[in-house]
């Protein structure tokens, strides 16, 4: 199966499953439970990390329920790399839907910036200074996929959302008319978070050239990155998210000896 078909159906399957738990939880079947902030399968918590490691400040305690529910996210980033970003985040899809139609209208967007992973990285030391402070999970406040799950949770519920949905809303219209990506590249508490577990031996897209892999530079792989990276630069990292359409646009290309793949 092609990556980005392979990709298109996760990505899928997880808006659904969001939507799918308050609506089993109101009839009575809790297998699954919570949020994207902290989700229980069958009785088995998995955190997200930057919301357990917040817990962590604001407590100054470090309890063994919490460091081992953000384990599997944490593995996960730890071989794959952000693939959680790409492959799952509700955000992250509709910022794909977004662009996509932000294209299709030949919309030029007013500001046009290089990606840059210091301002996230600014924002997420910010808010991490601030909660043994103020003892509240500040960078919460702005994890666009919790705000959408507990969102959607809540309208399911009650049949009205909060406040916060205010932020969906501005990220989409900043996005489509300003600034492309606005979220991933900039300002995402969740994706810098998970971008620092990261070994040499994590997943990563590379570039290879050679008599086997022939590069025609037809740009392709730089059209299809959401995020504005050029693949074939080889600093794509920790921006990257490994989404795969790189490749997948490689593969268009060349169906044998593509110089961009996975590794390990």
């Amino acid at each position: 199966m092609k990556i980005k078909v392979l990709r298109r159906i996760i990505q899928a399957l997880s808006i659904l499953l969001i939507i799918a738990i308050p609506i089993l939880n109101k009839k009575g079947i809790s297998i699954l439970v919570g949020s994207l902030y902290s989700l229980s399968v069958d009785g088995l918590w998995i955190t997200d990390p930057l919301s357990g490691f917040q817990v962590i400040l604001s407590t100054l305690s470090a309890d063994s329920t919490i460091l081992i529910s953000m384990l599997i996210p944490v593995i996960l980033a730890l071989i794959f790399g952000r693939v959680f970003c790409s492959w799952i985040c509700p955000q992250n899809t509709i910022s794909e839907i977004s662009d996509y139609l932000s294209r299709k209208i030949s919309f030029k967007r007013v500001i046009n910036l290089s990606p840059r992973s210091l301002p996230r990285y600014i924002i997420l030391v910010v808010s991490l200074i601030l909660v043994p402070i103020i003892g509240f999970p500040v960078a919460n406040l702005i994890s666009a996929p919790g705000i959408i799950s507990v969102q959607i949770s809540k309208y399911i519920y009650e049949g009205t959302v909060g406040l916060e949905v205010g932020l969906i809303g501005t990220i989409i219209i900043s996005e489509v008319f300003l600034f492309r990506r606005l979220w991933c590249n900039y300002i995402c508490p969740v994706g810098s978070f998970l971008g620092i577990f990261r070994l040499k031996r994590t997943m990563k897209v590379v570039y290879r050239e050679d008599a086997e892999h022939l590069c025609g530079k037809c740009m392709e792989c730089v059209k299809a990155c959401q995020l504005s990276l050029n693949p074939m630069g080889g600093k794509i990292y920790p921006l990257c998210h490994n989404c795969g359409d790189c490749i997948a646009a490689c593969e268009e290309i060349k169906d044998k000896g593509k110089p961009l793949s996975f590794k390990f």
